[in-house]
């Protein structure tokens, strides 16, 4: 599960991981026990290129929002914006957004195409035709127009009538907004990419849903998806809270693996429930919008001073908004993966207690890491920087010494 959110109180998260340095027997030994040369590898092509797209599109996004601050681009959207909107501000905001947006978007295709259809094509991990794929794009670009033009144009509500202090209401507003899309989802946005069914195995359901009710964690639906449309990758989860939590498995996971295997995977998803690491990132998410949009506010003002905008609500400052929240999230990165991975450690000796089935645990790390094609020895700076989840070997560890 992924975190984008900062915070301190989760730094003791930290020193949850057992280091591989204390087993005894290098890195490389360690990995051939589970691994052949061949996996550890293909799995370091794979995950290697995957670092570099990230650093294109990292490179591409801040090189496309420093080009509309520091030229009269945002300037001359602006003023045309205005003019096509008749001077309604809503309106003119709404449609500068929405040019910025699909101009963002249209600019990151080809490295989107290439990273999530040619490549994972080129790996055998994709079962998706290029049709299928351009569907979802469609749908995540109209996703993103029907979510994000209503939040910037509450965003700026707020900084014009208070352009000193909004960015506390912002944080309060953006909270809820979080808590209500992960209520929703499961249901309105989830269904827009999956097909879900109830699972066929009535076995498997059962010992899933004992499997919840012995973590004190209620859960009624318990779901199968079509994943195996797009990947061969297997993955399950559980989603949403109150009448919309329900657990998800891939149905190339139920395919694949035994039930034992199945059990520890979601023992897995249960764990997060068990130590609310949904409301600690809600939490967490509330702490990082204050913080970031106080230094948000600041770069406005600057921005004004500098001649880069009329005044703090003004929608030429849109970019340098955005370019700010974006540095601040490169910055902490480490921080939010740190915070992240000591989430996953967690959940992770919530399964080995929960399952009591440390073989089923380790074979189903393995396997995972094959049919993913994960970086078995990846380099330190790339679990620093990106890695949500502590390495597999890690993970391995972890369960041969519990």
């Amino acid at each position: 599960m992924r975190s984008t959110v900062i915070g301190i109180f989760c730094l003791s998260l930290l020193v949850a991981g057992v280091s591989l340095s204390n087993t005894g027997a290098s890195v490389k030994e360690i990995a051939l026990r589970y691994f052949t040369p061949e996996e550890i590898a293909r799995g370091k092509s794979y995950m290697g290129g995957r670092y570099l797209l990230f650093a294109a599109r990292s490179a591409i996004t801040l090189g496309f929002f420093l080009l509309f601050v520091f030229t009269p681009a945002s300037r001359t959207l602006r003023d045309f914006s205005a003019t096509w909107a008749g001077y309604r501000p809503w309106l003119a905001l709404t449609f500068y957004a929405a040019c910025l947006l699909l101009l963002y978007r249209f600019l990151l295709l080809p490295i989107d195409l290439y990273g999530g259809y040619f490549r994972e094509h080129a790996y055998g991990l994709s079962t998706q035709g290029l049709d299928g794929w351009f569907k979802d794009w469609g749908k995540g670009l109209i996703l993103q127009v029907i979510l994000l033009l209503p939040a910037v144009n509450l965003l700026y509500v707020l900084i014009r009538r208070d352009p000193h202090r909004w960015f506390v209401a912002g944080a309060g507003i953006f909270g809820i907004m979080i808590l209500l899309l992960t209520f929703l989802a499961p249901v309105l946005i989830d269904p827009l990419f999956h097909t879900f069914t109830p699972l066929k195995d009535a076995d498997l359901k059962a010992r899933v849903l004992r499997l919840a009710e012995r973590a004190g964690i209620p859960v009624e639906q318990v779901l199968e998806t079509d994943a195996s449309r797009r990947t061969v990758k297997a993955n399950a989860y559980v989603t949403g809270f109150g009448r919309t939590k329900r657990i998800v498995l891939y149905d190339t996971l139920v395919k694949r693996a035994s039930a034992d295997e199945v059990e520890v995977v979601l023992a897995h998803e249960i764990g997060h429930r068990m130590y609310h690491h949904i409301w600690k990132g809600v939490g967490l998410s509330v702490l990082a919008f204050f913080l970031g949009f106080v230094i948000a506010a600041l770069v406005l003002q600057w921005g004004t001073t500098r001649g880069l905008l009329t005044h703090s609500a003004d929608p030429a400052g849109l970019p340098l908004l955005l370019l700010t929240l974006f540095a601040l999230s490169l910055v902490t990165l480490p921080l939010q993966n740190a915070i992240s991975r000591g989430f996953e450690r967690q959940a992770d000796l919530a399964a080995l207690e929960l399952s009591e089935n440390r073989d089923a645990y380790v074979k189903v790390e393995v396997d995972l890491a094959r049919s993913n094609l994960a970086d078995i020895t990846p380099p330190g700076w790339a679990v620093l920087l990106l890695y949500t989840h502590p390495p597999v070997l890690e993970r391995i560890s972890v369960a041969e010494q519990t």
